[in-house]
């Protein structure tokens, strides 16, 4: 299910009337004429599609009557307003929805991944442009009162609603043509030095914490910072800068980054005030990929499967970054290779061994 949310506007990029532009173009096989309408705008020139994720879809719903014709637009708004015509009785609401027929819409989610590299040549120098592609069919039956448990409340009706029995095959229609939508256009290295900055407040209120420390045999104890308790504690940048170090210490370095991992990218504020920003990439690969088995055969195979699993991909250490994220390279594959290299059975550059030992130091992942 799609969960958005209003994203500040420090990172994102604004490009006036693209929203409108997006949404009038007509979805097609390879997005050829979307690419070609983002390419128009400054720093977009080098647009390219570099991935897709479905699996999603709309919370709301639009309600239908059983004769086809649009009921609402938003199935709970609409049942707060059936309600609170029978003068807020839900049972009585139930009774009456239940006689009429009424089904569900779905909106189905795919989202398109563009990026577009800048000048620099920094892993994190690109624009990500997230556009949604939205099929809207007629799903299933509206779940009113038909149920073990008639919903008492209002909430419950609006929650179980959308849990009626699925239409037949047939029967799942669209109710209107599929269409293009314009998320977002993040500027990656700033939403970087936005999360590096929430990343330099948490570190810095960790570090004037102090910490009674005491022995077994006294009550007396002394007190202890975190740099006292913890050496190097810091040593190493949160793991959403991280990612993109390595990759620019590595043997990946004189690669693009974007052409092979997108982000995604979330950004909230809790209850109580604290902003919270995370990361998780995804890989851009579109073909099916081997998954390397880190248990199993000597030294010299186990290396040459993820050499294999490189040129595959088309990134030299390229299986390092699908061990942090993904089911393709089992987590302890670092350690093995680790192992390895110092045993001399297998040889590696040095720059993919010190990324190896820090992350050996202090692992990370997602």
């Amino acid at each position: 299910m799609s969960n958005r949310m209003e994203s500040p506007a420090s990172y994102l990029r604004h490009y006036p009337g693209l929203a409108a532009a997006v949404g009038a173009c007509a979805p097609v096989q390879k997005h050829a004429n979307l690419l070609e309408r983002l390419r128009r705008e400054p720093a977009l020139e080098m647009a390219q599609l570099a991935t897709t994720r479905g699996g999603m879809w709309l919370h709301r719903r639009k309600v239908f009557g059983a004769d086809g014709t649009l009921v609402a637009d938003d199935h709970e708004a609409w049942l707060a307003q059936e309600v609170a015509r029978d003068g807020g009785s839900v049972a009585e609401t139930c009774s009456r929805l239940d006689a009429g027929g009424y089904r569900l819409s779905q909106c189905q989610i795919t989202t398109l991944y563009f990026v577009a590299p800048g000048l620099t040549g920094e892993p994190s120098d690109f624009l990500q442009v997230e556009v949604d592609v939205e099929d809207e069919i007629l799903d299933r039956e509206l779940l009113a009162g038909r149920t073990w448990r008639v919903p008492t409340t209002l909430e419950a009706l609006q929650r179980e609603a959308d849990q009626g029995l699925q239409l037949p095959e047939a029967e799942r229609v669209p109710v209107r043509p599929r269409n293009y939508r314009l998320r977002r256009v993040v500027d990656v290295e700033d939403w970087l030095k936005v999360a590096d900055s929430l990343e330099d407040v948490r570190r810095e209120a960790f570090r004037e914490r102090r910490y009674k420390v005491t022995s077994s045999g006294t009550q007396e104890g002394t007190i202890q910072t975190p740099d006292e308790l913890w050496p190097g504690w810091d040593r190493f940048a949160a793991k959403h800068r991280r990612f993109f170090l390595d990759w620019h210490r590595s043997s990946a370095s004189p690669y693009r980054l974007c052409e092979h991992w997108v982000l995604q990218l979330t950004d909230w504020t809790d209850p109580s005030g604290r902003r919270e920003m995370d990361m998780v990439p995804m890989w851009a690969f579109n073909r099916p990929l081997a998954k390397v088995n880190a248990s199993k055969g000597g030294d010299y195979e186990f290396y040459g499967a993820l050499q294999k699993l490189d040129r595959r991909i088309g990134v030299p250490f390229g299986w390092y970054f699908y061990m942090l994220h993904g089911n393709r390279v089992e987590s302890d594959t670092g350690e093995r290779v680790i192992r390895a290299a110092e045993a001399g059975t297998i040889v590696m550059p040095e720059c993919d061994y010190r990324v190896l030992k820090d992350w050996q130091t202090s692992s990370y992942g997602f």
